[in-house]
């Protein structure tokens, strides 16, 4: 089960691979340009970003200007959008393991019996 699990994750991450990449970018844009707006190190603006991101929210960094500020709540967004996206993708992997485990055993659902 486990196993198949794997095997289904990698397969719907390939598939949402090109949208995960792409919002993992725009927030480490818009992260950076936080940080050079703030005058922050990039080590800094990238943590802030992520931490942001994940909704974490330590609070040792926090903009001062209103542009970051409303970069901030784009990043804070994005991260939701991204762990919505990590949540489906890992659904339908293990819906796609029980399917398999199911078929391996000859138990599928009720319509795919046979009579």
């Amino acid at each position: 089960m486990r196993r198949g699990f794997f095997y289904a994750l990698v397969q719907q991450l390939r598939v949402v691979w090109p949208i995960f990449s792409g919002i993992l970018l725009a927030m480490a844009g818009c992260g950076l340009i936080i940080g050079r707006i703030e005058n922050w190190r990039v080590d800094e603006a990238l943590y802030f970003t992520f931490v942001t991101g994940l909704t974490i929210g330590y609070g040792d960094f926090s903009p001062q200007h209103l542009l970051t500020r409303l970069l901030a709540i784009a990043i804070g967004f994005a991260g939701i959008v991204m762990t919505g996206l990590v949540a489906a993708v890992a659904v339908q992997a293990l819906r796609a393991a029980e399917r398999n485990l199911l078929n391996e055993a000859g138990n599928g659902p009720l319509d795919q019996r046979d009579p």
